[in-house]
């Protein structure tokens, strides 16, 4: 029997992520060095261990409430108002989900309708899926390298139609590590209020930054809290991606469907990593600091090391842990520089066109691991080119 025949037809429109096709090719490789996952290599901090360890000898081991335990949403309000500026009431404005990609899936089920098109910048993040997955349309806006691969608000404005129901705002942005500045974000939440265009802002990576950039929510900005869907994680800034453990910031009506397709879903986020969670927010934040200090020697090395290497030419990112270097001269596309990389040379990165068309010619590198480790990939990478 052809079990497939039995799929819904939505299901045609997701995609296998091209990052577990790389990695799945890399695991079959011994020796191989992987700059294509986008985790911390630090362990979860040991205070935010030792939260976990007393939830559970405390009893956190029972269903928790769908939208999140109070004192933890509690917690969220003050943060998002201390770093954020965004006010919002811990009651009903706020959501604890399964880390942000489960946030952002919840609210494409709520946003979007068959047909309506939603702006994703390209190169960025892989929302596509999502998108197709309930009927929308992606609608690509180009970032260019010539402009540190920062977002255009003209662009943003020439891509809005009828149809326009939201665009999802990735900044800092990976992979390209830029950071989408004041101004601009000001001139793009100008354009949603005009239009009634709801922003999804995808934020995980809003404490790396480096030279002093500056991270804003958009919806912190002049009439965006009721048009905004600010989305944050721990995976990225408290070394926790296996945690699983994000929080959505929106309007009530939006927060109150989140709340109720959650007891459909998985009932609510794991209890014990919410004590954890908890802890991560409220307690001691030097962890971050040192975290990101390290990034940024790495980032130094990760920069430079790719520059000096013939043929190649990296823009510095601003933010994140991943350098976006332009492969395009090496006359090969993204995915078969790839394979070739990790098949001949045993070094895994990421083919840039994952990220959208305009990726195609750059690859995505993560210097989220050790300065041997970077060195040994910039050995690698440099002997693999010369033998192109």
């Amino acid at each position: 029997m052809n079990i497939e025949k039995l799929f819904a037809k939505r299901n045609a429109g997701v995609e296998w992520s091209g990052i577990r096709i790389m990695f799945a090719m890399a695991d079959k490789i011994e020796g191989v060095t992987n700059l294509g996952i986008g985790q911390p290599d630090f362990d979860t901090p040991v205070h935010i261990r030792d939260a976990a360890k007393k939830g559970l000898d405390q009893g956190y081991t029972r269903y928790p409430p769908a939208a999140g335990f109070q004192d933890l949403r509690e917690a969220v309000a003050r943060k998002v108002e201390a770093e954020n500026k965004l006010q919002a009431d811990p009651d009903s404005e706020i959501f604890i989900s399964v880390g942000a990609m489960q946030g952002i899936f919840n609210v494409m089920l709520h946003l979007v309708n068959p047909g309506d098109e939603v702006i994703v910048v390209d190169p960025g993040y892989d929302y596509y899926s999502q998108i197709r997955l309930f009927g929308g349309v992606p609608v690509r806006v180009a970032v260019k390298e010539e402009n540190r691969f920062k977002l255009d608000p003209k662009d943003v404005k020439k891509a809005v139609t009828l149809k326009t129901k939201a665009i999802i705002l990735n900044t800092p942005s990976n992979p390209t590590g830029a950071v989408f500045d004041r101004e601009s974000l000001e001139q793009i939440a100008a354009i949603c209020k005009e239009h009634e265009i709801m922003v999804i802002s995808d934020e995980p990576y809003e404490h790396i930054l480096f030279d002093g950039n500056e991270h804003v929510s958009i919806g912190s900005l002049d009439g965006m809290k009721d048009l905004t869907v600010s989305i944050y994680t721990l995976s990225k800034s408290y070394a926790m991606t296996g945690w699983r453990v994000g929080y959505v910031v929106a309007d009530k009506a939006i927060i109150d469907e989140m709340e109720k397709l959650m007891e459909h879903m998985v009932s609510g986020v794991t209890a014990v990593a919410q004590r954890a969670a908890l802890a991560a927010i409220t307690e001691s934040q030097d962890c971050v600091k040192q975290m990101v200090e390290r990034y940024a020697k790495r980032r130094e090395l990760m920069y430079n090391g790719l520059n000096s290497i013939k043929g190649i030419s990296c823009v510095k990112p601003e933010s994140t842990f991943y350098a976006f270097p332009n492969i395009s001269s090496f006359g090969m596309s993204s995915w078969d520089f790839a394979k070739y990389m990790v098949k001949e040379h045993k070094l895994a990165l990421l083919p840039g066109s994952i990220f959208g068309e305009n990726g195609e010619g750059f690859a995505r590198l993560s210097f989220a691991t050790s300065s041997r480790n970077i060195e040994t990939a910039l050995e690698k990478l440099e002997k693999g080119i010369a033998g192109i």
